[in-house]
């Protein structure tokens, strides 16, 4: 099997196996713990091929990948308002291991097909990957901060994966602090157990 056709089953399989795109609509309120975004478009609950077709870019360096995954996220997040689009960060050595960000190859690409500006708003100031701390650090979530220069309007913040909230709430955290009037986030899937706020799919 080729590479595009592996990448499209994953994809077909991960489209079946996942609840139905949402359009914006009907989006639910859900209590605290917050993440201390506005709303959380989530693509697939992180499980099965889903999670298989996010781990192939993220350990198996596919990048083709990231145009099934893209097209997802822009499918939910398409009631998304944002000014601009940015990402959370991968540790340094992370990138310089893959050669890439996978975050920012998906914000690049949703900001494309949701017809909005990306830009790096966030730097990583730590060298630890958020897989290899131990659960209390994984809850205090990453070093991060602002390297955007001025800032204004509403922002939507792209990651991979969503598990603990920890680094989706750092990462808005920043981008408040810096003058954003809204932040929220869009993720290619997240764990069944992720704190949720208002969200485009249901996590059950």
């Amino acid at each position: 099997m080729t590479v595009a056709q592996k990448t499209s089953a994953q994809q077909t399989s991960a489209q079946k196996t996942g609840t139905a795109a949402g359009t914006g609509e009907g989006l639910v309120s859900i209590a605290p713990p917050a993440l201390f975004v506005d709303a959380l478009w989530i693509g697939w609950r992180h499980e099965g091929d889903a999670a298989d077709l996010v781990r192939s870019l993220k350990y198996g360096r596919l990048t083709a990948a990231v145009t099934p995954i893209a097209d997802r996220m822009a499918q939910v997040s398409c009631g998304a308002r944002a000014a601009l689009v940015t990402w959370v960060p991968c540790s340094p050595s992370h990138r310089r291991g893959r050669g890439f960000d996978p975050a920012e190859l998906l914000a690049r690409a949703l900001a494309r097909r949701l017809r909005v500006k990306s830009r790096r708003l966030l730097r990583r100031d730590d060298d630890r990957p958020q897989t290899s701390r131990t659960l209390q650090g994984r809850l205090e979530g990453p070093d991060l901060s602002f390297c955007g220069g001025r800032l204004g309007g509403s922002v939507l913040l792209v990651d991979d994966v969503c598990t603990t909230g920890s680094t989706l709430r750092a990462a808005a955290a920043e981008l408040r602090a810096a003058g954003a009037s809204s932040v929220s986030a869009a993720v290619a899937t997240a764990a069944a157990l992720t704190p949720r706020q208002p969200a485009a799919l249901p996590l059950r």
